[in-house]
């Protein structure tokens, strides 16, 4: 029985021998690999090359291209981009003009005809990365002018950068006789089994099989194999759509890609739990025809999702209060909130009469939840109940909406205001609510330059002032985490206050420039003492202030 896969041995210099075209199909995500498995691949090929022995780096699969004019790389771009990464190092270092000759002529086919974009390069990129890499590795010279300011616009030629500059590195360590030992194993060395398969659709399968080897490979592409497969698209086709594809990585980031695609499942499937990949793959088949999913609603959630962790938006109604209650959002743990954002703006929009009362409310459950709500389901639950209403417009942000808070929650959220926040990232959230909260405030980006400073030192001297004024343990332990202990200030500032007592702090607060451009810093401007009585009194006026803002 023909099974339409045929397989040999073979080296890196028959892999790329005259004639030979290698390309990208559609499917393949970006290069990925960065420094640690490049010199990964790279300290097996100097072992080998010290030991005068072969090296084997596995098998690449190939389908031949729709033209006929190149092969298709299924299985093993990581490796073939990494090892032309080498060569191209290799030849820019090599003093001998017929050495350096004989490398490059495995980058580049001087001799065969041009024809289009692949021209006579051994090895195409996406559109993408293609023309950087040409630009900064392929050609001769190349990787010999390389710096770590070169101009990138994507992860895949940064990585390409670093490991070009880590290969250069390691070899200029090498004598000139190193290096072409090296040289020769890379070419001649290197055991590779050369699979070949019959069609695309058995690409297809052969990369889900065999594509786990090396750095494995984001859900995103995965999910993006299954649904090009399913939408059955021509070459042509599979080209463009894989154009897009590659701008929204390349818009969001490969991790932040994949994050958006879970957010996108936690709101059309309610079997959310497991794994990523096959609950897209159970959405793909049940709710989704894939060039609608690809055409219409990625391309939107991409945009949401950039616009729900950056708070910036072009010119709506009331975007300055919108863009304050997702800053005020971005700085909680629970990350929960995402998905209701993005379908109420890819599904309402951001100039919807009610998006900044939506929103508003959106941060107050959110906080609600992180504070009352430990159960991970439970929280999904809820938050999945305001995904599911809407638009609904009316019912969405009733008074008996989703986003309502009861009585019992209410009392509940001042109890808890007014304990103790065990963790950095709860005390650093709630300490930024606070400063957009009180008079005169604002609210800070997650990103700002603003610390959590604790007035009375998480650590206090025994020797020190503290200790006299707080001579109880428990009081101490008790109160140093609440609200009422908290202020903002610089990271230098935080530093230079660290232990000192409570009027060499006032000193640091408002004559360093640390702490008076923060209105929770402000807010103890006028006292002249720090006793555990005190900061009772201001956890508690701080957590009504907060019940106000929520107007709980």
């Amino acid at each position: 029985m023909e099974l339409g896969v045929r397989a040999q041995e073979s080296s890196l210099s028959l892999i790329f021998a005259p004639g030979q075209s290698l390309a990208m199909p559609p499917y393949q995500r970006s290069y990925s690999w960065g420094p640690v498995e490049a010199m990964n691949l790279f300290s097996d090929l100097q072992e080998a090359a010290q030991e005068n022995s072969t090296h084997f780096i596995g098998a690449v699969v190939f389908v031949r291209s729709a033209s006929g004019n190149s092969l298709e790389i299924v299985d093993g771009q990581q490796r073939l981009t990494t090892l032309t990464i080498l060569l191209c190092v290799l030849r820019d270092l090599e003093t001998d003009p017929a050495r350096a000759r004989a490398l490059h002529a495995l980058v580049e086919d001087e001799e065969q005809p041009v024809f289009g974009e692949q021209a006579g390069w051994r090895l195409a990129l996406n559109h993408v990365d293609g023309p950087f890499f040409r630009e900064a590795i392929q050609q001769r010279g190349a990787t010999s002018q390389l710096n770590k300011e070169a101009e990138t616009n994507s992860e895949g030629q940064q990585h390409m950068v670093a490991n070009a500059l880590a290969m250069a590195e390691e070899l200029k360590r090498l004598d000139e006789a190193g290096r072409r030992k090296l040289a020769q194993t890379v070419t001649e060395g290197c055991s590779i089994v050369r699979v070949e398969v019959g069609d695309r659709d058995q690409g297809f399968k052969v990369f889900r099989v065999l594509n786990t080897g090396g750095k494995e490979p984001a859900a995103h592409d995965i999910i993006k194999t299954e649904l090009f497969q399913r939408a059955k698209f021509s070459p042509k086709e599979a080209s463009s759509f894989d154009e897009l594809w590659v701008q929204h990585e390349a818009l969001l980031g490969g991790a932040a890609f994949d994050d958006l695609l879970r957010q996108i499942r936690s709101i059309y499937d309610k079997q959310s739990k497991g794994d990523l990949v096959a609950g897209f793959q159970r959405l793909i088949t049940s709710r989704w025809e894939p060039r609608k999913f690809l055409t219409d609603m990625l391309p939107a959630y991409v945009a949401a999702f950039k616009t729900v962790t950056t708070a910036e938006m072009s010119d709506v109604p009331n975007a300055a209060l919108i863009a304050d209650k997702l800053n005020q959002l971005r700085v909680l743990e629970q990350m929960n909130w995402r998905a209701p954002a993005l379908k109420f703006i890819v599904e309402c929009g951001l100039d919807h009469p009610n998006a900044a009362t939506f929103f508003a409310q959106l941060e107050r459950f959110a906080f609600v939840m992180q504070l009352l709500t430990h159960d991970r389901e439970a929280r999904q639950k809820r938050f999945g109940k305001i995904s599911d209403a809407i638009p609904g417009d009316k019912n969405l942000i009733s008074k008996n909406g989703p986003m309502a808070v009861s009585k019992d929650e209410a009392r509940k959220v001042r109890e808890r205001l007014t304990g103790r926040f065990a963790t950095f990232n709860q005390r650093r959230a709630m300490a930024l609510r606070l400063n957009a909260a009180l008079k005169g405030g604002r609210t800070l980006a997650p990103d700002a330059d603003a610390t959590v400073e604790h007035v009375l030192p998480r650590n206090a001297a025994d020797d020190s002032h503290w200790m006299m004024t707080w001579p109880n343990a428990t009081r101490r332990r008790e109160q140093c985490d609440t609200l009422g202990n908290f202020v903002l200030l610089t990271h230098k500032m935080n530093q230079k206050a660290d232990r000192l007592d409570f009027r060499a702090k006032k000193d640091v607060y408002f004559n360093g420039a640390g702490g008076a451009d923060f209105a929770l810093t402000r807010d103890l401007q006028e006292l002249d003492a720090w006793t555990a009585d005190i900061v009772r009194r201001r956890t508690e006026r701080l957590a009504d202030i907060l019940l106000d803002a929520w107007e709980l």
